[in-house]
């Protein structure tokens, strides 16, 4: 089991030049209102906006955090009084008989995930049903962030999943935006999102941007090891993962065959014309979106790799898939499929993935990927 130190260490050290710039900045006592850090899924995002969060307010750091002054020991625990972090939650059903226990249900799982990312800055935290930045949650920002306050120490807020501040009709994300037009003093927001473009162009504007790009194979196909993975499986895993610690992290507690027949099974029925198959795949993954988001990533994640991988193969080009029983299966469709439009379906599988944090209607969405698919796959 590799310890936190250890896994922040190489966290910043595999994203060295992103953490060089913020330490800069620390160390500048230039410090900006706020930040958005913005890249791929998966890219180690969170766990560097909490250190640069730690380092802003480290006793006895200088371009690193020193880890043992008393500010550096509530930030490791994700308890300090000058931090708050903000994460998508369940949007609350008003007038229900059980709205208290639910509350009290949403609450634990919050107060669990935080200890979890304390221990695990790769952790990525994920409330049941959460769906978007609520409203609520901003407004009770506003509230605390205007409340004198010690002068001591930055204020530090961490907007996590930022891109779902816009998700139904935008009401967080005009009540932040009040919050940046007049940033209060000595504080500082760092929203984190996966998908830039859906925040609004106002909230982008008075943000200074951080670029984080996907984590090396090396980091990857580290942890994997660290975490007990065969050398044979890891190195597998961590072609499929593309630099993306949460793939990583599902695809390692999956046997690499289970993995391998259900990427077989959804492609199959992907491009397939067979209508009872349609009807299946868009009520099943249309409720799976709506409740249980990681898993449809994890099984539209497995679509998109398998696309890439048969690209791969058709350009000549190295693909980690040479050698498994799908070795043929790319051989069959490229023979079929002459005239397939690979990266257009590659743009598709983003573009379906993007309509999730929207909120729009997801079998509607699924059928229209059904049929842009077959679209592409004939030229």
């Amino acid at each position: 089991m590799v310890s936190k130190t250890t896994i922040t260490l190489d966290l910043l050290s595999a994203q060295n030049v992103t953490w060089e710039r913020l330490a800069r900045v620390t160390k500048s006592n230039n410090i900006g209102s706020a930040y958005l850090f913005y890249g791929p899924p998966g890219a180690g995002k969170e766990g560097l906006a909490i250190k640069f969060a730690q380092l802003m307010n480290c006793n006895d750091g200088d371009s690193q955090v020193c880890n043992i002054c008393p500010s550096c020991v509530r930030f490791n625990q994700l308890q300090h009084e000058k931090l708050k972090i903000i994460v998508p939650l369940p949007t609350p059903k008003k007038n229900t008989k059980n709205s208290e226990s639910k509350t009290d249900f949403v609450l634990d799982n919050y107060t669990q995930c935080i200890s979890k990312k304390a221990q695990d800055l790769l952790f990525k935290i994920q409330i049941p049903k959460a769906n978007r930045i609520l409203i609520q949650s901003i407004r009770e920002l506003r509230r605390s962030l205007y409340l004198k306050n010690d002068p001591a120490g930055r204020n530090i807020v961490l907007i996590l999943d930022a891109h779902l501040l816009s998700a139904g009709q935008a009401e967080a994300a005009n009540a932040l935006l009040k919050i940046l037009e007049e940033p209060p003093e000595n504080t500082t927001l760092v929203l984190v999102a996966d998908y830039k473009e859906l925040l609004l162009q106002t909230i982008i504007s008075r943000c200074q941007q951080i670029a984080i790009p996907r984590l090396p194979n090396d980091f990857i196909l580290a942890w994997l090891i660290d975490h007990n993975l065969n050398a044979e499986d890891a190195k597998f895993i961590t072609g499929l993962s593309r630099g993306n610690i949460h793939q990583a992290r599902n695809l390692s507690s999956r046997p690499v065959e289970d993995i391998i027949n259900l990427m077989q099974s959804l492609v199959q029925t992907v491009i397939s014309q067979d209508p009872d198959k349609w009807r299946t795949f868009t009520q099943t993954y249309g409720k799976l979106a709506s409740q249980n988001l990681t898993e449809f990533n994890y099984h539209f994640s497995l679509v998109t790799l398998w696309f890439r991988e048969a690209y791969l193969l058709r350009k000549g080009l190295r693909s980690d898939f040479i050698g498994t029983s799908l070795q043929s299966d790319f051989i069959l469709f490229n023979e079929s499929f002459p005239r397939a439009d690979l990266t257009a379906i590659s743009f598709c599988l983003e573009d379906t993935l993007e309509a999730i944090p929207q909120n729009l209607y997801m079998p509607l969405i699924l059928t229209n990927f059904l049929l842009d698919i077959q679209k592409y796959l004939h030229g």
